[in-house]
């Protein structure tokens, strides 16, 4: 199963609308896009990769007010961490992102350390 495919695993049960990197040009809330950031390279000693890779994964959620959106981030949060699928632990706390559009959305950002088998 691939990075994509995980997080889609574990993040759609709580958003139904789930996405990598970007979502479709005309978005109905609530809606999750994550996207990989990078992450660090595991190699042993003998410089032989270690079975398992690292990602940071941002997941930016969409939400039409203040308090679903934060309540929708916590659930997760609670996923991402909660999940045998891979391990993950939170990078950083939700942060909040300004949309400049009047009738726009409530936009949180979290970033989570992930560590997923690559086959």
């Amino acid at each position: 199963m691939t990075l994509e495919e995980k997080m889609y695993a574990v993040v759609s049960p709580v958003v139904h609308q789930c996405f990598p990197v970007k979502g479709p040009f005309a978005i109905h809330a609530p809606v999750a896009i994550w996207e990989r950031l990078g992450g660090t390279p595991i190699y042993f000693m003998d410089n032989t990769a270690a079975d398992k890779s690292h990602a940071i994964v941002r997941v930016t959620f969409f939400e039409t007010t203040a308090i679903k959106a934060a309540i929708t981030m916590k659930e997760i949060e609670k996923a991402m961490v909660g999940t045998d699928v891979f391990l993950s632990s939170p990078r950083t706390e939700p942060v909040t992102i300004a949309d400049e559009n009047p009738d726009g959305f409530y936009i949180l950002a979290q970033d989570f350390n992930v560590w997923f088998t690559t086959n």
